[in-house]
């Protein structure tokens, strides 16, 4: 290990020791790291955040420089023994070239940890069918899966696969076989990955994200041929989710898929991280289950608005006597919770109104609003 790489990683176990979510370095603006998702300047830097970065590169991106350069841009991991792992994402820009490395810990956190709710948890014990979870980048998703992985891992004789661009966190050895592969390194594709891993009979599949028509099809059919398959997508709503996943497909072959959703999907996750009181991050969870009735919603009516907005309809109403908890729900009870200030609640609600509604149901006075 270089000296240089030796100082960035006491950098990402200090700043991970913090509980850093990031950690930014430029070629000639100094380094920056995230908490809480503020973006802060290092002062007093003691070293050349330029020549740190370069010999980050050089060190972990195959090809170094020069791939970046030629590709614009580029994808790692970072791992050196240290207690944090990192995954790097480095790319040119106006200022030269900069890089992020997301801090990632060897602990994988527990669900409880984590506050999920246990009808998210059970998924992890359905025998098959598709689970996503939805959200911004940096709101959680691969974190709300691994722990949930884990505790299958590490409790049940099972067999998992995993697929992800780059690979996160890494578990360790317990009960269960777990074969994790990375896009780019161990596998030129997520479909192709999916494929490999139809036939090696895991229990569950769990691919990184879905981003394209040939992901999502191979995601649906290994669902649908027997494996418990978990991925992540960008969307902010439940609602939003379903659309964007059938969009990926051609409007004929959207009917047929809506109704392989329809019998496959068993829930959908759409959360986000909220600035708690006092420092650290609250997790908002918008949980749906595919009910008869959300199923008969998948279906779609043939008007992608009105089906987006039924969802959400059902979320706030009916479903909730099913176990579905709308983002409205989710914000109102960090707010009783003391957890959250009702500022932030409106800022993330996508609906004022039922947020308000959920405010007055869970006790919260709403200032401006009739009792």
């Amino acid at each position: 290990m270089s000296d240089q790489i030796a100082k960035f990683s006491h950098m990402l176990d200090t700043y991970g020791g913090h509980k850093a979510s990031d950690i930014h370095l430029t070629e000639n603006r100094g380094a920056y790291y995230v908490k809480d998702k503020a973006t802060r300047k290092i002062a007093n830097l003691p070293f050349d955040s330029g020549s740190l970065l370069r010999s980050l590169v050089e060190e972990t991106i195959p090809g170094g420089m020069q791939s970046v350069l030629d590709q614009g841009q580029a994808d790692a991991s970072f791992d050196v023994g240290g207690a944090f792992r990192g995954r790097l994402a480095v790319r040119q820009e106006l200022g030269g070239v900069s890089c992020t490395m997301r801090v990632i810990s060897r602990i994988i956190p527990t669900p409880e940890e984590l506050g999920l709710p246990k009808s998210v948890v059970n998924l992890i014990g359905r025998p098959s069918g598709l689970v996503l979870f939805v959200g911004q980048t940096g709101s959680g998703k691969s974190t709300s899966i691994a722990a949930m992985v884990d505790l299958v891992a590490r409790t049940q004789p099972s067999s998992i696969y995993t697929l992800e661009k780059p690979i996160e966190y890494v578990y360790p050895e317990g009960m269960a076989l777990v074969v994790q592969r990375e896009i780019g390194t161990h596998v030129e594709s997520f479909a192709k990955g999916i494929e490999n891993a139809k036939r090696s009979h895991p229990r569950i599949i769990v691919v990184g994200e879905i981003l394209n028509t040939e992901t999502a099809r191979s995601a649906l059919l290994a669902a649908a041929s027997g494996h418990l398959v978990i991925s992540t997508m960008h969307a902010g709503t439940a609602g939003e989710a379903v659309d964007s996943f059938v969009s990926m497909f051609t409007p004929e072959e959207q009917g047929l898929i809506r109704t392989q959703l329809a019998q496959s999907l068993l829930g959908i996750i759409a959360q986000t991280l909220v600035a708690k009181l006092g420092g650290g991050m609250a997790l908002a969870q918008e949980i749906a289950f595919n009910t008869p009735t959300f199923a008969e919603l998948l279906r779609g009516s043939g008007n992608r608005s009105n089906d987006t907005k039924y969802i959400q309809q059902l979320l706030l109403g009916g479903g909730q006597a099913e176990g579905m908890v709308s983002m409205e729900q989710a914000l109102a009870t960090l707010v009783k919770k003391g957890d959250i200030t009702i500022d932030s609640g409106y800022r993330i609600a996508r609906d004022r109104p039922a947020f308000e509604e959920k405010l007055q149901l869970v006790g919260v006075r709403v200032p401006g609003v009739a009792a």
